[in-house]
């Protein structure tokens, strides 16, 4: 499921006027975000006693879906209470995800259509499908408001597309690799990009059940260009051609993909890892010869 292209020109138009209004320039601070909108954070632990009676209480968003909330609360990042403008993070959370989930639902906030589904139960807003695309489009604003809307993807496009750059993006914005990769990828040069992120394959998962792959993540030239081209596809060959590293680079080699036309078109693989996370990033050889 995606955000479709009125949704994020709406999205889009929210986030540059709460930018613009105010004054807040790259790196986007949150404290700052939630002081200008009026919102308090606070931060809680599933450990807590009588949490899920708390939640029950205070959740505005009708009985069935407090119901789904507390069944849920594993998967329970964050959570936004209407009635008080507030926003509750997990404190369990490593702290790039507190970020990442402070953001998430300061989005909800401001999406007036968001409203409807936190303060009561109708036949759209219980279906799974209709929760699904909230949390999308909150992804999406997320994304686009901590790393400052066009301001990012401006500054991107004039970048050679390499991890270099990525890194040298990530510095500025002060956010974490992984985010910053994400960006890049949907938001800055509009050619077909692509970027998959693993556990890196020389690391012993702490969950044998676990997959490999853990996103594929593609621009918009990507998906029409090569629609047919697979994660596990890029994931074998990232197997093959990158190095074990404590961090940062991890390798770089070509390959070839054809594209919708039938043609075959020179791609450069280059893997980066935080440690965590073994990050690649499929660029066409043509583009950073070009840049170059």
């Amino acid at each position: 499921m995606s955000v479709d292209d009125s949704t994020r020109r709406e999205i889009n138009k929210i986030v540059e006027r709460i930018l613009r209004d105010s004054s807040l320039e790259p790196p986007i601070d949150i404290n700052e975000i939630l002081a200008f909108l009026k919102l308090h954070r606070d931060f809680y632990s599933l450990d807590e006693p009588g949490l899920l009676k708390k939640f029950a209480h205070r959740i505005q968003i009708g009985t069935n879906k407090a119901i789904n909330v507390i069944r849920d609360k594993v998967k329970l990042a964050a959570l936004w209470l209407p009635e008080e403008t507030r926003i509750l993070v997990d404190e369990s959370q490593p702290k790039p995800k507190q970020l990442w989930a402070s953001f998430h639902d300061t989005v909800h906030t401001v999406l007036p259509w968001h409203r409807d589904f936190f303060l009561g139960d109708t036949a759209q807003t219980l279906e799974p499908e209709y929760q699904d695309s909230l949390e999308e489009e909150a992804n999406y604003g997320a994304s686009a408001l901590m790393f400052g809307g066009e301001r990012f993807s401006t500054a991107a496009a004039d970048t050679v597309p390499c991890w270099d750059s990525i890194c040298e993006l990530q510095r500025l914005h002060k956010k974490s690799y992984t985010t910053t990769f994400r960006r890049y990828i949907e938001h800055s040069h509009k050619v077909p990009l692509a970027g998959l992120i693993s556990v890196p394959w020389w690391k012993r998962s702490a969950d044998p059940n676990q997959p490999r792959l853990k996103h594929f993540i593609v621009s918009r030239q990507f998906l029409l260009g090569f629609p047919n081209i697979s994660a596990p596809t890029l994931l074998a060959m990232v197997r093959g051609n990158t190095r074990p590293t404590k961090f940062g680079s991890a390798g770089e080699f070509t390959f070839s993909l054809t594209n919708i036309r039938g043609e075959s078109v020179e791609f450069i693989g280059e893997a980066f890892t935080n440690q965590h996370e073994l990050m690649t990033l499929f660029v066409p050889s043509a583009l950073r010869r070009s840049i170059h």
